[in-house]
C-alpha cells in the first residue's frame, strides 16, 4: 500500500501482476513469430524470381516489405528490453501487444495490395494473425483488433475500386472484378465473417482462460496484500516491543502506522482519566505549530466522541466536515483526510490514533481493519511500558528503603560488634569457657550480619550505576599485589600453600581501582576460605591482546554442575560451601555485575572435591597496551605468602 490516496488498480494495470508477466511472455512470442513471417515473405520473393513469373514486376518491393517487417521488429525488440527494465514500476505490456498487432495489420495490408489487392492469398494471414490476437490479448481487444482489420481491407478494395490506388493483379491468380460490386461485396463479406467468426470462436475458448486469468490475479492480489499487511503488522508488533520505554513505543507505534498506511502524518492522543481530554502522547510528520494547538476535549470533537465509544471513523474531506474540534488548523497544516482509530485494552478505549492525508481520500474497510488491527498491536505494547515503568517506580522504591533501612542498621550492629569485642576481650570482667564460646559464637554471627550489610549496599549502589566503567589508569599488577598481602595472614593460618605469578611490567587498563580490588579480592578469599587446610591457591595475572587476564586457582571443594549454573545468582551457596564456611551469597554476584560494566567476561572450571578455577577478562578500555606486545612475566613462580 503506497501513496495517499486510495485507488482500485484495473486488472489490465500496467504492473508486474501475473497477467501482466503472461503479457510479457506473449510479445516476446509474437516477436519470435515476426522474424519468421520476415523471412517468409523474403522467401516468397526469392522464389518467384527464380520461377520467372510474367507479368508481375513487384517482386523488389514485396522484398522491401519483408526487410521493412525485420526492422519494425527490431525496434520493437529494443521497445521490449526497455519496458523489461521498467519492470519494477509497471511496464503497459498490454499497449505494446496492441501496437505490435496494429503495425502487423499495416505491414499484411501492405503486402495485400501489392500482391493482388483483396484478391491476394495473403488476405488469409489476416485470419491467421486475428486468430492469434484472440489468444494473446483480452476478449475486448481482440474484437477491436479484427475490427480495424476488416475496415482495413475494405479501405483498401474501395480505394482499389475507384482507382485512386493502383491495382496490382497476380497473373498466376484468380482476380476479383472490381467492376462488379455485388462481387467485390460478397468477397468482403465473407472475408469479415471469416476474420470475426474465427475471433469469436478462438475468443470463446481464450476468454474462459482470460476469465480464470483475471480470478487469479484478483485472488493473488488479495494473497499478496493480506500477506503483506500480516508481515507489516508483525514487524509493527516487534518493533513496539522491542522497547520498554513508554516514549519509544508510542513513537514507533505511530510512526510505523504511517508508513503502513501510505498517509501523510500521524498523531496518538491518550486519554487523560482525571480530566477526561486526549492529550498529545506522540505524533510523526506534523509541524510543532500544529501540536501547539493543544489538548483535544472530546466534548467539542463529534469525531473522538465516536471513536471513544470503540468505533473507527474516517472524514474524507476535513474542510467538509464538522465534527473537528481544529479544521481550520488542520487545513493551514496541509491535512485534508483523517482516520481516526480507538487504541482499545480489554475493552476500554485509553486513547486515539489519528491517521491524516494530504488529498481527499475515503478508507476502504479492509485499510479500516488493517489500521485497527495497529492500533490493537500498539495498546498492548501500551500496556506492557506501562507494567515495565510502574515495575521499575516499586524496584526504585524497593531498593530505596532497603538502602535506607541498611544505612539505618551499620550503625547499630558496628556498636554491636564493639561492645562483643570488649567483652572477648575480658576487659569488663573475666569469662568462663561457656561464656567464651557463647561470645565467640555471636561475635561470628555479627561478623557475618556486617558482612552482609556490606554487600547489600554495594549491591544497592551498584543497581543506580550506568554501564561502564571509570575514567583512570589502573595498574592491575599493583592491585593484586595488595590484594595477596591482604589474603595472606588468613591463608598462613590455614597452612595454604600461596602461590603467585604476575608479569614484571605494570599492567594497565581504564578503570577504578576499588572495582578491580573488589574483583580480585571476593575471588582470592574465596579460594582461601573454601580450601581444606594443606591445599593450594594459585594466583596468575598476564597480559593478553585485549587486556588483563586474572586467573585463580585453588584445590578446595568444588562444586557440581547444577550449583555452578546458579553461581552468581543473588544469596545461592552450594550445599557443600554451607557446610565448610559461613558466606552471604553476594560476593560473586557483586563480581559478576562489576565484569560486566567493565565489558569483560568471567569463566568458571569446578569439579566437586577438586578445586575450582575463576577465570576474569578485563579489556583495555581506552588506555592503549604497552608497547612491546603481550607479556607474561618471568613465569611460574612458587612465591612465599607476602607479610601482612
Amino acid at each position: 500500500m503506497s501513496g495517499d490516496s486510495s485507488r482500485t488498480r484495473s486488472p489490465w494495470s500496467a504492473g508486474t501482476s501475473p497477467l501482466e508477466d503472461e503479457l510479457a511472455s506473449r510479445a516476446a512470442w509474437l516477436i519470435r513469430i515476426r522474424w519468421l513471417a520476415g523471412f517468409g515473405v523474403l522467401a516468397g520473393c526469392l522464389g518467384s524470381s527464380l520461377w520467372g513469373i510474367e507479368g508481375w514486376h513487384l517482386g523488389p518491393w514485396v522484398c522491401l516489405c519483408g526487410l521493412g517487417i525485420w526492422a519494425y521488429n527490431a525496434l520493437f525488440v529494443q521497445i521490449r528490453r526497455r519496458l523489461r527494465r521498467r519492470r519494477e514500476e509497471g511496464a503497459p505490456w498490454s499497449r505494446f501487444a496492441s501496437a505490435q498487432f496494429l503495425t502487423d495489420w499495416g505491414a499484411l495490408i501492405l503486402l495485400v495490395h501489392l500482391t493482388g489487392g483483396i484478391a491476394s492469398p495473403i488476405l488469409f494471414f489476416f485470419v491467421f494473425h486475428a486468430i492469434i490476437a484472440s489468444i494473446l490479448l483480452p476478449p475486448r481487444a481482440s474484437f477491436g483488433h479484427s475490427a480495424v482489420g476488416v475496415l482495413a481491407v475494405v479501405a483498401l478494395a474501395v480505394l482499389e475500386g475507384a482507382g485512386l490506388l493502383p491495382h496490382h493483379a497476380l497473373p498466376f491468380y484468380a482476380d476479383v472484378p472490381y467492376d462488379q460490386p455485388l462481387a467485390v461485396a460478397m468477397h468482403l463479406a465473407f472475408f469479415a465473417l471469416a476474420i470475426l467468426g474465427s475471433t469469436y470462436l478462438a475468443g470463446s475458448v481464450a476468454r474462459r482462460l482470460w476469465a480464470r486469468t483475471v480470478e487469479l490475479l484478483r485472488l493473488n492480489r488479495d494473497v499478496e496484500l493480506a500477506y503483506d499487511r500480516t508481515r507489516t503488522l508483525y514487524d509493527i508488533t516487534r518493533a513496539v516491543n522491542s522497547t520498554l520505554s513508554l516514549p519509544e513505543v508510542l513513537d514507533t507505534l505511530v510512526t510505523r502506522a504511517v508508513h503502513a498506511m501510505g498517509v501523510r502524518a500521524g498523531i496518538l492522543r491518550l486519554l487523560d482519566p482525571e480530566s477526561g481530554r486526549l492529550r498529545l502522547s506522540a505524533s510523526f510528520g506534523l509541524s510543532e505549530e500544529y501540536l501547539r494547538k493543544g489538548d483535544v476535549d472530546p466534548e467539542k470533537s463529534p469525531v473522538d466522541q465516536s471513536v471513544l465509544q470503540g468505533w473507527a471513523v474516517q472524514v474524507p474531506d476535513i474542510g467538509d466536515s464538522a465534527s473537528f474540534q481544529y479544521p481550520e488548523e488542520a487545513l493551514r497544516e496541509g491535512l485534508r483526510s483523517v482516520l481516526v482509530c480507538p487504541v482499545t485494552l480489554r475493552g476500554r478505549v485509553i486513547g486515539v490514533m489519528r491517521l491524516y492525508g494530504g488529498q481527499r481520500r475515503e478508507f476502504t474497510e479492509e485499510e479500516i481493519a488493517f489500521a485497527m488491527a495497529i492500533a490493537a498491536q500498539g495498546a498492548v505494547a501500551i500496556e506492557n511500558a506501562r507494567a515495565y515503568r510502574n515495575l521499575e517506580e516499586l524496584e526504585e522504591a524497593k531498593a530505596r528503603f532497603i538502602f535506607q533501612v541498611l544505612h539505618e542498621l551499620k550503625s547499630p550492629v558496628a556498636a554491636l560488634r564493639s561492645s562483643l569485642a570488649i567483652l572477648q576481650e575480658g576487659f569488663l570482667d573475666e569469662l568462663d569457657e561457656r561464656k567464651q564460646a557463647l561470645v565467640a559464637r555471636m561475635v561470628r554471627r555479627v561478623n557475618g550480619l556486617q558482612d552482609l550489610l556490606r554487600d547489600l549496599m554495594e549491591l544497592g549502589a551498584m543497581k543506580g550505576r550506568p554501564r561502564g566503567r571509570p575514567k583512570g589508569r589502573v595498574d592491575v599488577r599493583e592491585v593484586v599485589r595488595e590484594v595477596l598481602e591482604g589474603v595472606a595472614a588468613d591463608a598462613e593460618a590455614k597452612g595454604i600453600r600461596l602461590v603467585t605469578r604476575l608479569p614484571e611490567e605494570p599492567l594497565e587498563v581504564q578503570g577504578s581501582p576499588d572495582d578491580l580490588e573488589k574483583v580480585c579480592s571476593n575471588l582470592v578469599h574465596n579460594a582461601v576460605k573454601y580450601t581444606p587446610p594443606e591445599g593450594t591457591v594459585e594466583v596468575t595475572l598476564v597480559r593478553t591482546p585485549e587486556g588483563a587476564l586474572f586467573v585463580c586457582r585453588d584445590t578446595g571443594i568444588g562444586m557440581d554442575e547444577a550449583a555452578k549454573a546458579q553461581l552468581f545468582r543473588e544469596f545461592y551457596r552450594a550445599g557443600n560451601a554451607k557446610h565448610f564456611a559461613e558466606g552471604t551469597g553476594l560476593g560473586l554476584v557483586l563480581v559478576k555485575r562489576l565484569v560486566d560494566l567493565y565489558d569483560g567476561a568471567i569463566e568458571v572450571e569446578s569439579r566437586l572435591n577438586e578445586g575450582s578455577t575463576f577465570r576474569v577478562r578485563i579489556p583495555f578500555g581506552e588506555v592503549p597496551p604497552e608497547d612491546g606486545g603481550p607479556g607474561q612475566g618471568p613465569g611460574d613462580v612458587d612465591r612465599p605468602p607476602p607479610a601482612s
